[in-house]
This record gives structure tokens, C-alpha cells and sequence, in this order.
């Protein structure tokens, strides 16, 4: 066993160079998989920290269709001996006052004012001041826009002023605008004392809603409390941590997991390279130890533990590195946000896991060669076969796989689109045959004889190199296509929430809106219709296993606003529902199956009848007949009115108005911000792409350095001749840059119709519908070019000045 050790780590480390890279493509692979696992996990904390700061300790509230309510719904709640902690609220909408040129709508602010700040039932993380009850609380994000600090007062319209008491991180009951274009449609959010703003309201016997928590699980005591609530105003629902109508993430955790498998892919690919490479290069040495006896199991036990070497040298630094990568990566990716969120690194368990890849994978990609080097043949090393005649017919089997794999991607599947890239992958050095050759006359004139010889020598090897180019092809393909759809994706999604707002103005209340009022509005000028939109929010309903979520009920009508695509099926009466596509999947039944909703009414079943594709809070929600709402649902009033106006313009000085004429307002939306609240984060995204395609690049540019260093030692005979015969170092030099630049630029150029061609396909899928445009980003398309370019230069560089070291003397004794 010792000698085996010994034999192995002799060869490793034969090629220092060679090994040096090898163990660079696992540190990177393996820091690219921890950092996207260890964002993952982290991701997903930080949106279940703030879900469950939003709930604190509470587990249910009442609330109201009514917006407010009798304060005798808390005396009546605590002579329950079941009920422990309870909390009272109260919001109001008003207006901060203070110097500056700022508009209505910016200066809106929402008091929420509490019986306690410091209350188990709230979580609100102090960063200065105390929770006094005497005061504000504001988060970190107000008192930066604001420039404000703990003493300070605000002042809100025909309430005074009040100073500034504690000030808090991030939280959604807290959740404000970070810039004055945001609060042109978000209101700022304050907390005050329940006293102050009930006596400065004239509201003193008024609440908006209670939470409470209590004793044990007694769904006696639920029951008889919904018994008891029946013909008041207020309604019990159950509170839950559920926040996906304000965070669709989830594509962000796939976006993390192809990211860490095109890294694990490519480096893979390095290691596979290399070890293949040394196994091929030692056929004479693997037939001699067989000769003297070594089984087929000896050998290939060698070449096991090499790869176990630099799987665990890359794992050991790689590892760490990506811990690091990971916190880098929080930091940029929460700026996406726009919120002063806070996290714990969620690191030891993605450790673990990228461990485990680390050491896995490197033996994975280097099966074949390790079975390869103990199937040796000692007769074949001495009958002098030539590899010519295996290469052909590898090259055969290869053209018809790749054929294959291409014709399959030609169906509208995503695996499909798979095989598609398969295919282009396999096809590669046919098409860096064809590069080379186009390239051909450029490398004769501006290189003379020195590029004619990189032209013979990129063709000697040409599946070792046109596998090369192939992995930073993928590279390339896969990063332009996930920015080129990212890039495309707001279009998607204005045309989308265009469609599907139901006008171009949402106008939310404090208090119910009348027919009065919307006749009224709808008289404005510039105004051309307003619509009712009844929509039940929060509403507490179960999946199919019985776990409780939340999401919006909204009402639907024949001549009502289109706030989804035609469903399949069309509501008329009962009790049906329809799902938005987010909402179904998260459920997890059949259409015809019944969903529990609690309601007004209390806890209810009904029929769901269709799916549908709807931008309103990206597909988590739920549609009902306006009707079914009222007289089934329990729910009466309509808080929102849809308007339609006449232009941009025009929106705007409708908005001013209704802010200046209607004291109960909550908050007016321009469709155009809620297209650009939604899309904003796409901005962000694709700065943060174009950083992964210059580290997926600069990945492969290893593989690419790897090659021509192994393409060189090979030929170090060849160059001492060449040499010999009056090759100067330069030309040595140049000519090996220019075989790097020919496989990077091919690589690049492959890569980026590739990615062409798969943005094609998707944009035509009609499992995208229309939501993804075929374009090309010419801006990633420039640095992909000059990155890839300038990386395989490095790289060149690198083994060029091997080559340019090689002993002439030494070389030619060698040949």
C-alpha cells in the first residue's frame, strides 16, 4: 500500500505545472458550489427571518372588512383564559411635513400605532434608542432618507409632532421606501403609541386589528371564538409566515444550482482532461508494469489515488475560498433588494456538502481514465498500434451522437434544449476545424511561418482542443443565455402586468370606497372609467398536506377589470375559486379538488375550477366571483378602485388630486411603477451575471492553459527541432499564443451562437409563451468577446513561455 502512495504522488507531481492547474479548476469548481449552495440556504434564512419577524409571537388577529372596529373586542378577547399576550393596532394614513420640494404622495406616511412597542408579539431589532412607548420607531432605511436620528421629531399633517424614540433594522410591518422615486408609490411606515395616535385621530375607541397568542392547541376555543364574532365587524384568522406574494425567489435558487453545475461541469472537464492526457501518455509505462506483473487493478488503483490527491489539495483550499465568495455574494445579491437586510452565513452545512463534492467529483469525471490506464494492453504496445484508426472511429461515433442530440433538441422541451447543447458541445472540433481553416490566410499573413504551424498543431489535437473550446462554449452559451433572458425579461413582464393591472391607476383606501365615491372620481378630468376592485387580504387557506400559507382573494366580473389571461373555464356561480399559477403549484392538488380557506364566514371549502397565468404578486393568489365574495366569502367592500386615464401625464395630475381631496387615501399606483417596482431587480441581476461570465470564463480559460501545456510538453522534441532549424524564442512564443487565441476565440464564438441558438429556441417555446424575446445582448456579447479573448491570451502566455524554456540540447536527446 505505502509503495502504491509513493508512485502515485511521484507521477502527481512529475508535471508540476500540469498539477497546478488541475488542483486551481477543482479550487474554483468546488468554491463556485459552496458559494451558490451557502447563498441558497443563506437566501432562503434571511426571507424566513423577516417572515417570521412580521408574525412575531402571535397566532392569530382579528381583523375587519370594515378597516376599524370597536376597541370592546379587546376586553371581550381577554376574559378567554386561553388567550395570553395581546397586542392592539391602530393604522392611520397622513402626511409628513418638513422642508424640501417633495410631492404629496412622497410625503405619505402610514402610522401604525401599538398598545405596546416592546410587546413578545412584535419582533423589531433595536440599532439605537429603546422601545419606550412614549415614541417613533423608525427602521435604519427612514431615518438615512429622512436624515433623522433618536431626539429628532417628526411632524405629520393635523397631528403635531413626536419624537423619534428607537430606531429599528429592516421588518415588513416597517417596510418603506429607500429612495424619493420609491415613495412616489410606497408610503413611509412609522410606529407610534396606540394613545397618542388614537387621541390626535379622534379615533379613541377605535382598532384596526388585534393580535393575540395563546395557551396550548384547543381548537374549542377557535371555534367557540368564531361562534362568538358572528354579526360583529370583526373576523379571526390565523397568523402565518408567508411572504411569497412579496418575494418570488424561487428562480433564484435554480439560477444558484446552474451556475454551481456549470462550474462543477467545467472544472470536471479540466481534471478529465488531464488525468486522460497523463493515462495516454503512459500507455508505455502502464504496459511495462504489466508485464512485470501489476494487475489490471494495480494500475488502475495508481491513477485513482493521483486524482484522490488533487481532489483533496482543491477541496481543502477550494472550500474555504467559497465561504468567502459566499459572503461577498450575500452583500451584492441582497443590494438587489433595495433593503438594509441583515443575515447569518449559513455556511457549515454547504461546507459539508461542497466537501463532499470536492472529493467526488474529480473521481466521477475520471472514471473512464482510470478504467482506461488498467485496460492497457501490453499487446498493442508491442505490435506499435497506431491511435489513428481509434481516433477516426471516435470520431465517427462522435459525429453521429452529435447529429443525434441535435435533432432531439429540436423539440419544444427543456430537455430537449439540453440534448441541443449536447449536441453543439460534441460538434465542436468539426467546427474548430472549420475556424481554423477560415482563420488560416489571417495567421499566414500576419504570422508568417509560425502561424502556419499553430494552424498543424491545433489540427494534430484536434478533439483534445475542440473539447477544450467546447467548455468555454458552454461557458458562454449558458451565462449570455440567462443574461440574454434576464435582459428580456422586463419586457416580459411589462406587457404582462400591463394586461393584467386592470387599468392604469390603482387608488387604495384607508376605508371602504362607495358607489358615491367612485362615480365622483370618475368625473375627474382626464379620468375615462373607474372600477371597483374587491380584493380579501390576508386571507389564511391550506395546502393539499394541510400546512397554512396566505395570499389575496380578488373579485372577478363579467364586466369587471382583466386581471388574468382567459382562464379555461369561466366562473358563473358557487363555491369556486381560481388559482394563480404560483398559488396552484403551492397548493399541490388537482383542479375539481376542494382548497380550505378561513374566511369571514369562518372556515370554508371550495372548488378549484381553473389556473391562471396573472402578474399580480407574481401568480401567488386567488380569484373568485365578486358575488361568491360577498354573499359566500364574506367579504363586502372594496378598498381599491381601478382607474383608466387618458395619458402619463394625465395620471400624474389625477394623482396629485386625489391626494389633495381624499383624506383616507393609502396609496395611488401608476402602472408604470408597478412595472418598475417588478423589474428594477433585473438590473441588479445582470451586473451580477456579467460578473459570473467573466469567473465562468476565466474557469475555463484554465482548461485552456491545461491544454496547451499539455500540448507542449508533448512536443517538446518537435519544438527542439524547431529550434535547431532556426526558430527563435519569439516565434516559439507566438506561435503558441496563437494556438490559444484560435481555441479561445473559437470557443467564444461557438459560445456565443450557442447561446443564440438556445435563446432562439426558448423565445420560441411554447413553454415560455411569448414571455421571453429573442435579442441579442450586444453588450454581453463585447465583453464576452474580450474577456474570452483576453483570458486564452493569459493563458497562451503561460504556455508559451514554457515552450520558450525548453532546453534545446535536452529536447532533442529526448526525441
Amino acid at each position: 500500500m505505502l509503495s502504491s502512495w509513493r508512485i502515485s504522488w511521484r507521477n502527481s507531481i512529475r508535471n508540476k505545472k500540469r498539477l497546478v492547474f488541475s488542483c486551481l479548476a477543482i479550487i474554483l469548481g468546488t468554491a463556485f458550489v459552496t458559494t451558490m449552495l451557502i447563498a441558497d440556504r443563506t437566501t432562503k434564512d434571511v426571507f424566513t427571518y423577516y417572515e417570521e419577524m412580521y408574525v412575531g409571537n402571535a397566532d392569530y388577529w382579528l381583523l375587519s372588512d370594515e378597516y376599524a372596529y370597536s376597541d370592546e373586542m379587546a376586553v371581550n378577547l381577554a376574559e378567554y383564559e386561553e388567550v395570553n399576550d395581546i397586542l392592539l393596532a391602530l393604522d392611520k394614513q397622513t402626511f409628513l411635513e418638513f422642508d424640501g420640494d417633495y410631492t404629496t404622495s412622497q410625503r405619505s406616511v402610514r402610522i401604525t400605532g401599538v398598545s405596546d412597542q416592546a410587546s413578545p408579539l412584535l419582533k423589531l431589532p433595536i440599532i439605537k434608542g429603546e422601545l419606550d412607548n412614549e415614541g417613533l420607531v423608525i427602521t435604519n432605511d427612514v431615518a438615512s432618507l429622512l436624515d433623522v436620528t433618536i431626539g429628532d421629531s417628526l411632524a405629520f399633517a393635523g397631528m403635531g409632532e413626536l419624537p423619534i424614540a428607537a430606531i429599528v433594522e429592516f421588518t415588513q410591518l416597517l417596510s418603506s421606501p429607500t429612495s424619493w422615486e420609491r415613495a412616489e408609490s410606497a408610503s413611509f411606515r412609522v410606529m407610534a403609541p396606540l394613545d397618542w395616535l388614537q387621541e390626535n385621530t379622534g379615533q379613541t375607541e377605535e382598532l384596526s386589528y388585534i393580535r393575540f397568542n395563546v395557551r396550548g392547541e384547543d381548537d374549542r376555543f377557535v371555534d367557540q371564538l368564531q361562534t362568538d364574532l358572528e354579526g360583529t365587524e370583526a373576523y379571526l384568522l390565523p397568523v402565518v409566515a408567508d411572504d411569497l406574494q412579496n418575494n418570488d425567489i424561487s428562480g433564484l435558487y435554480t439560477f444558484f444550482y446552474l451556475i454551481a453545475f456549470l462550474a462543477i461541469f467545467i472544472s470536471g472537464f479540466i481534471v478529465f482532461n488531464m488525468i486522460y492526457t497523463s493515462v495516454i501518455e503512459r500507455k508505455k509505462e502502464f504496459s511495462i508494469m504489466k508485464s512485470l506483473g501489476y494487475l489490471q487493478g494495480s494500475i488502475s488503483k495508481l491513477v485513482f489515488i493521483e486524482v484522490g490527491f488533487i481532489a483533496v489539495v482543491g477541496t481543502v483550499i477550494g472550500v474555504p475560498l467559497g465561504i468567502w465568495l459566499g459572503d461577498l455574494f450575500m452583500l451584492t445579491l441582497l443590494n438587489v433588494f433595495e433593503f438594509d437586510m441583515v443575515y447569518t452565513l449559513n455556511w457549515v452545512f454547504p461546507a459539508l456538502i461542497a466537501t463532499g463534492f470536492g472529493f467526488v467529483f474529480p473521481i466521477l469525471f475520471s472514471l473512464f481514465p482510470i478504467y482506461l490506464a488498467g485496460k492497457t494492453s501490453i499487446m498493442e504496445l508491442l505490435k506499435g498500434t497506431s491511435a489513428e484508426g481509434r481516433q477516426k472511429k471516435q470520431r465517427r461515433v462522435r459525429l453521429i451522437l452529435a447529429i443525434v442530440f441535435i435533432a432531439v433538441g429540436l423539440f419544444d422541451s427543456i430537455y430537449a434544449m439540453m440534448a441541443l447543447l449536447v449536441g453543439l458541445v460534441l460538434l465542436f472540433p468539426y467546427f474548430l476545424a472549420v475556424f481554423t481553416i477560415i482563420f488560416k490566410p489571417i495567421s499566414k499573413r500576419l504570422f508568417k511561418h509560425p502561424g502556419l504551424m499553430a494552424h498543424v498543431h491545433v489540427a494534430q489535437q484536434l478533439n483534445r482542443n475542440g473539447n477544450t473550446a467546447s467548455i468555454l462554449a458552454v461557458g458562454v452559451a449558458v451565462v449570455l443565455l440567462l443574461s440574454a433572458a434576464m435582459q428580456g425579461a422586463p419586457e416580459g413582464y411589462d406587457k404582462q402586468i400591463r394586461a393584467h393591472f386592470g387599468g392604469d391607476m390603482r387608488v387604495t383606501s384607508e376605508s371602504p370606497w362607495t358607489e358615491a365615491d367612485r362615480e365622483e372620481i370618475a368625473a375627474i378630468a382626464g379620468v375615462s372609467s373607474s372600477l371597483f376592485l374587491r380584493e380579501a387580504e390576508p386571507i389564511t387557506w391550506k395546502t393539499a398536506e394541510g400546512v397554512e400559507r396566505e395570499f389575496s382573494v380578488m373579485g372577478i366580473s363579467e364586466d369587471g377589470p382583466a386581471l388574468f389571461d382567459e382562464a379555461d373555464q369561466i366562473m358563473t356561480s358557487g363555491s369556486t375559486i381560481v388559482l394563480g399559477e404560483r398559488a396552484f403549484v403551492e397548493w399541490g392538488g388537482e383542479q375539481g379538488d376542494l382548497i380550505d380557506m378561513y374566511t369571514p364566514n369562518g372556515l370554508q371549502s371550495f372548488e378549484v375550477t381553473d389556473v391562471v397565468s396573472t402578474s399580480h404578486y407574481s401568480g401567488y393568489v386567488a380569484f373568485m366571483e365578486e358575488s361568491a365574495l360577498q354573499a359566500q366569502f364574506g367579504w363586502e367592500n372594496a378598498f381599491d378602485l381601478l382607474l383608466t386615464v387618458e395619458d402619463q401625464e394625465t395620471a400624474e395630475q389625477v394623482r396629485t388630486q386625489l391626494w389633495n381631496e381624499y383624506s383616507n387615501l393609502s396609496s395611488v399606483t401608476l402602472v408604470e411603477e408597478e412595472v418598475d417596482s417588478t423589474t428594477s431587480a433585473f438590473e441588479g441581476m445582470n451586473e451580477l451575471l456579467m460578473l459570473l461570465l467573466i469567473l465562468i470564463i476565466a474557469l475555463a480559460s484554465i482548461g485552456t492553459a491545461n491544454t496547451l501545456m499539455m500540448n507542449t510538453m508533448e512536443r517538446s522534441s518537435e519544438i527542439g527541432t524547431m529550434r535547431a532549424i532556426g526558430f527563435t524564442k519569439n516565434q516559439v512564443k507566438r506561435m503558441v499564443l496563437l494556438e490559444g487565441a484560435l481555441i479561445g476565440l473559437a470557443g467564444v464564438s461557438g459560445g456565443v451562437i450557442a447561446g443564440m441558438i438556445l435563446l432562439y429556441q426558448l423565445s420560441h417555446s411554447a413553454l415560455m409563451e411569448g414571455f421571453i424575446r429573442f435579442h441579442i445582448p450586444l453588450d454581453l456579447v463585447m465583453l464576452t468577446v474580450i474577456t474570452g479573448v483576453v483570458l486564452s491570451l493569459v493563458a497562451s502566455w503561460l504556455a508559451s513561455k514554457m515552450a520558450s524554456q525548453i532546453e534545446l540540447q535536452q529536447s532533442l536527446k529526448e526525441g
